[in-house]
């Protein structure tokens, strides 16, 4: 008999087998059903692609008001084929809202030259009534009337308008419709201005809509191109369609263009806002410029091994940047575009580069001397034979005080061409003196009182220790090197003060201090006298 257990056991490892099996199945079909669905995905380059672009509709364009980062954010996924698209479509918005300015125009034109035609009408009639009556009389008088008829005719036929051919035609030649002629067409002249001045404030609103499509329309074709389209000649198209014409041969339309465009939220409301931010920007860059510089300079004293120089080129060249950089980025305040700036920067940058090769060689040597700091602000330097104290230094030049109070403006190439003997860019300072005594005087005498001077002095320092010594045995002295080590600030003192103190020692003790005598010896010749 079989075992229950056993046979149980059979049973579940059997389900198990056929639940794997399953479940492999499952796995399988998912896996081929992505593939499948992956391969109906992808494009085919040329084919797939080209159809969806065939069939693409603008979509940025079913506002045409929409907000330009909205509208920069809705561009970005689109291909240059679907950018084409949108291209198109902002253009042809572009171009309905300009001719619709263009037509506004051509009205507010034709609607100021019936202003003035009108107004001739009326000064006319009003000199034809005064001449009426002279020409019953005086040929000449008639003459003018009758030109001044015909000049009513003609304008009024300008005018273009049904009522005003009809008062002529029915102009009856007496003073009394001479002078109603007058009346109505300066009626006429006022009714046409009010309805030009309403003209021209709508002119305006149509300009500042032309101007909202024109700035979405460059925003499109700046993207496009990033993808690589061509908008060489669509930029010039909207080159020609930016701006505001002003007729100034009218005044009045001038004005109020000007008026209308002042007071826009487009025009005169926005660049004053823009000014104002740019301002604001402006102070606040020379703020910040002022307060890294003040950081900076904070940062560098802490380090003693910069030199002053540095110190100084530092913060102020942190300062510059911030507000040359600062400048150039409030700029975009102003809606000004800083990519041709830059780009002028840059050819003006090599222009002056070649022009200036001189000063650029200064400004290296500049450069240079402030890395491998040679000199500091308040040391004394010898170039050339030239000897004084840094007063301060450019990235062109340095400025030396000499001792007798003449400035010197030094080209860092000379400079940094040439040997530089910087005299206090040590703490201490050999002093070198050479005393001379005679042959016979006593030099162990000598010896102790040029010691005994150096060591009572209170600036000479005891280490190093001066050193006296017999040096020399020159033709008329026996001479003495003395030479004590002082602080270099001290060096023209400890230098007079032990001259002085030696030679008046000397004189004291007996010691004395010869000086080149020459001895002229006489020859006598006897004559000798021929006889």
């Amino acid at each position: 008999m079989a075992n229950p257990s056993i046979n149980q056991g059979h049973h579940q490892a059997h389900i198990m087998i056929k639940l794997t099996h399953s479940e492999s199945f499952k796995k399988l079909f998912f896996t081929l059903f992505s593939v499948v669905i992956l391969l109906l995905s992808v494009n085919v380059p040329g084919t797939l692609a080209a159809n969806n672009d065939e069939d693409y509709l603008a979509v940025t364009t079913e506002n045409p008001n929409i907000d330009l980062g909205e509208l920069e954010f809705s561009l970005t996924p689109l291909t240059k084929g679907e950018l084409t698209i949108e291209v198109d479509a902002w253009l042809a918005i572009l171009k309905a809202r300009a001719t619709i300015v263009s037509e506004a125009e051509i009205l507010v034109s034709q609607k100021q030259k019936k202003i003035l035609a009108a107004q001739e009408i009326s000064d006319i009639s009003t000199e034809s009534a005064i001449l009426l009556d002279k020409s019953k009389n005086d040929k000449a008088a008639a003459k003018e009337l009758k030109e001044d008829l015909d000049e009513i005719k003609s304008l009024a036929r300008d005018i273009k308008h049904k009522k005003a051919d009809k008062a002529v035609d029915e102009l009856s030649k007496t003073p009394e419709s001479l002078n109603q002629l007058a009346k109505k067409a300066d009626l006429y002249s006022h009714k046409m201005q009010k309805r030009r001045e309403l003209l021209i404030k709508n002119l305006t609103q149509l300009r500042e809509k032309k101007n909202d499509a024109l700035e979405r329309f460059q925003l499109v074709l700046s993207s496009w191109e990033s993808k690589g389209g061509d908008g060489t000649e669509l930029h010039l198209y909207a080159n020609a369609l930016s701006g505001t014409n002003v007729d100034l041969t009218d005044s009045d339309a001038a004005w109020l263009t000007i008026k209308g465009w002042l007071l826009s939220q487009d025009g005169g409301l926005r660049w004053l806002a823009n000014i104002i931010k740019f301002t604001l920007a402006l102070f606040f860059i020379y703020i910040l410029s002022r307060t890294a510089g003040k950081i900076t300079d904070a940062a560098l004293n802490r380090n003693s091994n910069l030199s002053t120089l540095l110190k100084l080129f530092i913060k102020v060249s942190v300062r510059r940047v911030i507000l040359i950089i600062g400048f150039i980025v409030s700029l975009t305040l102003i809606e000004i575009n800083v990519a041709p700036v830059l780009a002028l920067i840059g050819a003006a940058g090599l222009v002056v580069g070649l022009a200036l090769q001189g000063t650029l060689s200064n400004f290296a040597s500049g450069m240079l001397i402030l890395i491998y700091r040679p000199f500091d602000v308040g040391d004394i330097i010898e170039i050339d034979g030239v000897t004084g104290t840094v007063h301060s230094m450019t990235l062109l030049s340095t400025s030396i005080k000499t001792f007798d109070n003449q400035h010197l403006v030094v080209p860092n190439n000379n400079i940094w061409g040439t040997t530089i003997v910087n005299v206090t860019g040590s703490r201490t300072r050999r002093v070198d003196l050479v005393f001379g005594i005679g042959y016979g005087d006593d030099m162990v005498k000598a010896e102790k009182i040029m010691l005994d001077v150096v060591s009572r002095h209170e600036l000479i320092l005891e280490n190093p220790a001066p050193v006296v010594k017999v040096n020399e045995l020159a033709d008329s002295s026996v001479n003495f090197v003395c030479r004590p080590w002082v602080k270099t600030e001290n060096y023209l003192d400890v230098y007079w003060d032990v001259t002085r103190q030696v030679k008046e020692e000397f004189d004291k003790q007996g010691v004395s201090i010869p000086f080149p005598q020459r001895d002229v010896h006489v020859h006598q010749v006897a004559e000798i006298t021929e006889k």
